[in-house]
């Protein structure tokens, strides 16, 4: 087993992965004690472990080859059967419609996923293991959590965080997509690790900002106080570690990762551009027409629908500085003169 490669695998990951399968089927018995020692040490990574048990069984069950997108296609398959509401769940599992029979053996199969799947808490697979929790704030809303050793972390829109109901004794891990503010307990003896993708960032207690939203074209992790180290895996195939690069930044400085190239750069930052947002204020520096899209959609809850006839100068940029001002308002000013028109009909704006 080749520990180091797993880290930051994804349930799609495990399922390619044929020496996870191999163990999970039971073949390489002599791996089992490094696999439960890895996720020991990996809790974060653990629920993905479980999730790719229950979409290999639902695989088996259907006895059909699979490709990395039926992946994911069954484990949607597998959370509708569980929030189906005609599905009880007693001492066995009941169900009540009629399903194909490979739906009705995937819905035995996850009997114990389904006992622990409560709202949006997920339970490792070890006994006595905490509970992980995911946090999600929606577009158009944000989120401050406060965990259990002090810490507390602003979640901005369009982001989700998923964390332990409580740390283990030597290191506190959580898993990160979109971006968030984090103001770090110090514990010298527990490092603090966010995972985002495939960049991992480490402290011991600090101020720091990550955007790691999965649409846009780079990561940035950007400090206002103490020292963050960035840990960046360049991976190539299933997983097989080709480089990790690591840099320690220290207050106002800012490590960008652009995903294309897998490459990290360090710069000083613009605190409105990357600080904004957890004050209230919607900032666009010389920003292009998708990305206030981008932007306006997390911003407000919205959904804008740009019709086809309009074109907009891809070298147009927009620069501006908002605090508490309606989207309408917003529209107006990129708009002049003449830029587009819009029209809001409930939560979409449609720019024509």
């Amino acid at each position: 087993m080749e520990k180091d490669r797993y880290i930051g695998f994804k349930a799609t990951d495990f399922v390619l992965d044929q020496d996870f399968i191999a163990w999970t089927d039971g073949f390489e018995r002599d791996t089992e004690p490094a696999w439960q020692e890895w996720l020991e040490q990996h809790p974060i990574e653990a629920i993905e472990v479980e999730k790719a048990r229950q979409i290999l069984m639902s695989l088996h069950f259907s006895q059909k080859e699979f490709i990395a997108e039926e992946v994911d296609q069954e484990w949607q398959q597998i959370k509708s059967r569980i929030s189906e509401p005609d599905v009880a769940v007693e001492n066995d599992i009941k169900v009540v419609k009629t399903f194909p029979l490979w739906a009705k053996l995937i819905a035995a199969s996850v009997a114990l996923l389904i006992l622990t799947w409560i709202g949006r808490n997920y339970m490792y697979p070890s006994d006595g293991t905490p509970l992980l929790t995911e946090q999600q704030a929606a577009n158009g809303q944000q989120l401050t959590i406060k965990l259990t050793d002090g810490t507390v972390i602003q979640l901005n829109a369009g982001s989700t965080l998923i964390y332990p109901d409580k740390f283990l004794a030597d290191k506190r891990e959580v898993r990160l997509k979109g971006e968030a503010y984090f103001e770090v307990a110090p514990d010298a003896t527990a490092p603090f690790l966010i995972y985002t993708d495939d960049v991992r960032v480490k402290v011991i207690g600090t101020k720091f900002t990550v955007k790691a939203y999965p649409e846009s074209k780079d990561v940035k992790v950007a400090v206002v106080e103490g020292m963050v180290a960035v840990n960046l895996t360049v991976v190539k195939g299933k997983k097989e570690i080709v480089e990790t690069t690591e840099a320690n930044l220290i207050k106002d400085e800012m490590a960008t990762i652009v995903k294309k190239d897998q490459q990290l750069k360090i710069s000083a930052f613009d605190k409105n551009d990357l600080l904004g947002w957890k004050n209230g204020i919607l900032y666009f520096e010389k920003a292009s027409f998708p990305q206030i899209v981008e932007q306006l959609e997390r911003w407000y809850g919205v959904k804008v629908t740009v019709q086809a006839r309009i074109e907009m100068d891809s070298a147009w940029r927009f620069s501006g500085k908002f605090e508490n001002k309606s989207i309408d308002y917003i529209l107006d000013v990129c708009s002049y003169p003449n830029q587009f028109k819009y029209e809001i009909i409930d939560n979409e704006v449609i720019i024509k």
